[in-house]
């Protein structure tokens, strides 16, 4: 599933007059896109959408002004409070991970303010937003890593995990995780993978030091994930699970763009796996996000220039729709993370490459 921009390059700054002025215009002819899409004065995050329009007006490279688009639309789609509210967990890892890429530091600092801000914003609504149970304490443990890397205030998230999840009783996830194993459970996998993530993530951030975390047990699973075989064919039903097992397990590995994917034997079982089903991922499948997640792990080890990354990745821009995300009509009749997660993928597959402003 599932881990940063045009900033004003003194390159572009030295272009003539005329041409700064014709980019700005054309800018400007895609804000009527944008704003009928929702984004036009926004409840919360206006300044945000200012900052992400002039670095539009004075981008041009085709990539990252995909990028700047598709994460506009995105500020603008959780600006409304019902879907902010259902995706918020997700909605600042994607967040977090646009800010990872150094090439890109304008990005970096307006994504860095809004997860400041958005934190904020949702902390009055924590009991609404997290379960007072396993799965909401699971939950609220995610953005733990993402909330002390971007140096948000701890004292009220202790505050609130005291009261909300005092009773909280963890469940041992490595049990389930056997049993998933077992079972070839794929999609019940996925989800333990990605758990282990995150909570092997707020260890490396220390959280222990201020919440009571569950056992660590991240090594001990990624390394029994070599063990567990791709054995869904393309024509069976557990394909679909077991593709978006595989690219989860590569974003485990890289802490959601945290790190580096470090050689072992689940990265190499994970990559040739992968590389041997990109072509019907590409051209059977028909599923966008995934191609997206595919393209994305593929970055983490090719080096650039790969001519199908590449043309992947040019097939993923010619998506783009008008107001800036991607997604299908099918994705738009979902609920607020099944409308989300088309554009997720996309910006933080394209942010990987492209050229890198001068310093």
């Amino acid at each position: 599933m599932s881990f940063w921009g045009c900033l004003q390059s003194r390159r572009f700054k030295n272009t003539c007059l005329f041409f700064s002025f014709f980019v700005t215009i054309l800018a400007c002819g895609n804000f009527e896109t944008l704003a009928r899409s929702g984004a036009g004065q926004l409840h919360y995050n206006q300044a945000i959408i200012d900052s992400v329009d002039r670095e539009i007006a004075q981008c041009s490279d085709e990539r990252y002004l995909a990028v700047l688009r598709g994460f506009r639309w995105c500020v603008a789609f959780c600006d409304d409070d019902s879907k902010f509210d259902f995706t918020f967990s997700n909605y600042v890892v994607m967040l977090d991970e646009l800010t990872r890429y150094r090439a890109r530091p304008a990005l970096a600092g307006i994504v860095h303010a809004l997860i400041v801000r958005e934190f904020e914003r949702a902390l009055p609504k924590f009991s609404a937003i997290f379960s007072t149970d396993a799965d909401g304490y699971e939950d609220f443990i995610s953005i733990l890593p993402i909330a002390y890397r971007h140096q948000v205030p701890a004292k009220p998230l202790k505050e609130f995990a005291s009261h909300h999840f005092g009773a909280v009783t963890p469940i041992d996830r490595l049990h389930e995780f056997r049993q998933a194993v077992k079972k070839r459970d794929y999609d019940h996998l996925t989800d333990l993978v990605v758990w282990a993530a995150f909570l092997n993530m707020a260890y490396r951030w220390q959280v222990d030091r201020d919440f009571t975390l569950p056992p660590d047990n991240y090594p001990t699973i990624m390394t029994e994930c070599a063990s567990i075989p791709f054995a869904a064919r393309f024509d069976q039903d557990a394909y679909h699970d077991q593709n978006y097992y595989a690219t989860h397990v590569l974003l485990a590995l890289n802490h959601y763009g945290q790190r580096s994917v470090l050689a072992s034997v689940t990265a190499d079982k994970v990559f040739f796996y992968l590389a041997g089903n990109y072509d019907a991922v590409r051209y059977r499948v028909g599923d966008f996000d995934l191609l997206c997640e595919y393209l994305y792990c593929f970055r983490q080890f090719a080096p650039e220039g790969v001519q199908f990354i590449s043309e992947g990745e040019s097939y993923v821009l010619s998506q783009q729709r008008e107001d800036g995300s991607w997604g299908t009509a099918e994705d738009f009749e979902g609920d607020p993370y099944d409308q989300l997660h088309p554009t997720w993928t996309a910006i933080t597959l394209l942010i990987q490459g492209g050229p890198a402003d001068s310093p």
